[in-house]
C-alpha cells in the first residue's frame, strides 16, 4: 500500500502539491488526471523522491525516504515524461539502466531484457542504437527500462505520449496486467476515455490540489469535469469500450 500524508511542493506562485493525502492499495492501475499544470507530474516525483517534497510517503508503513538504495530500487521504478537520452547508447544498454541497483546474475539480466523487449515489441531493435528509433520507439524503451526491475511500485508520467493507437492500447493493457499480478501502477493519462475504461481508481488534481479519489464513476462527473477542465461531458459506454464527447462550457 502506498500512503501519502500532507504531501506538499513549493512552486514559484503557488504550491505545486498542496497537502496531499491519500492511501492506495497495491494490485492497482491508477490513472492521475487533471489539467495542464495540476500537479500530476509534480506527485509522481515526489513519490519517487525526485523533488524534495515535504510530508510523508511510504510504501507498506515504511518511509520510502529512509530506504536504502537498493531497497528503493528493488521497490519502485520511475518512467519520466520526455526523458530523451542525449548520449549515444543501444536500445540495450538504455533498458539495463533499470537493473544497476539489482542483485542479479547476468543470465536474469538478459533473461528481463529479452522478455520486456517481446512485450512491448522492441526485439527487432536489439543493438540498435537510440538515436535511430523514432519518439514512440523510444518512449516505448524508457517503459522497457522502468518494468524490466520489477518494482512492487510502477510510476509512469505519461507513458502513451507519442505512441500510435495500437501500441498505446498494447502498452495499457501492460500495465493493467502489471496490477493484475499484484503491483501498484500509478500513471498521468490526458485521454480521458482511456483513463475510464483502464484504470481502477483515478486521482484527479487541479492546481496542486486533490479533487478527487476514487473509481473512475466516482472522479469522472460532469460537476468534477466542470469544475477542472471547463468542459461539459456527454458520456458514451458500452461493450466496445468508453468514449466521451466534450464541450466547452
Amino acid at each position: 500500500m502506498l500512503t501519502i500524508e500532507n504531501g506538499s511542493l513549493k512552486g514559484v506562485t503557488r504550491p505545486r502539491l498542496n497537502n496531499i493525502t491519500l492511501s492506495i492499495d497495491s494490485g492497482k492501475l491508477v490513472g492521475l488526471i487533471g489539467p495542464n499544470g495540476a500537479g500530476k507530474s509534480s506527485l509522481l516525483k515526489a513519490i519517487a523522491g525526485i523533488e524534495p517534497a515535504s510530508g510523508r510517503f511510504s510504501w507498506n508503513q515504511q518511509l520510502l525516504s529512509a530506504m536504502k538504495d537498493t531497497e528503493r530500487a528493488n521497490t519502485l521504478s520511475y518512467m519520466a515524461q520526455d526523458d530523451i537520452p542525449q548520449w549515444d547508447m543501444t536500445m540495450a544498454d538504455i533498458i539495463d539502466i533499470g537493473l544497476l541497483k539489482r542483485r542479479i546474475s547476468r543470465s536474469e539480466r538478459q533473461r528481463r531484457i529479452d522478455n520486456v523487449c517481446a512485450t512491448l515489441n522492441l526485439s527487432e531493435f536489439n543493438g540498435h542504437s537510440i538515436q535511430r528509433l523514432s519518439r514512440g520507439e523510444l518512449q516505448r524503451v524508457l517503459l522497457a527500462r522502468a518494468l524490466v526491475a520489477e518494482p512492487e511500485l510502477l510510476l509512469c508520467d505519461e507513458p502513451t505520449n507519442a505512441l500510435d493507437i495500437y501500441h498505446q492500447l498494447n502498452v495499457l493493457q501492460l500495465l493493467k496486467k502489471q496490477s493484475e499480478q499484484g503491483r501498484l501502477v500509478i500513471m498521468a493519462i490526458h485521454d480521458i476515455p482511456q483513463a475510464a475504461e483502464y484504470c481502477d481508481e483515478l486521482i484527479l488534481l487541479d492546481k496542486g490540489e486533490l479533487v478527487c479519489h476514487g473509481q473512475p464513476f466516482e472522479v469522472l462527473t460532469k460537476a468534477n469535469l466542470a469544475e477542472t477542465f471547463g468542459v461539459h461531458a456527454d458520456w458514451i459506454c458500452n461493450k466496445r469500450g468508453v468514449a466521451w464527447q466534450p464541450r466547452p462550457l
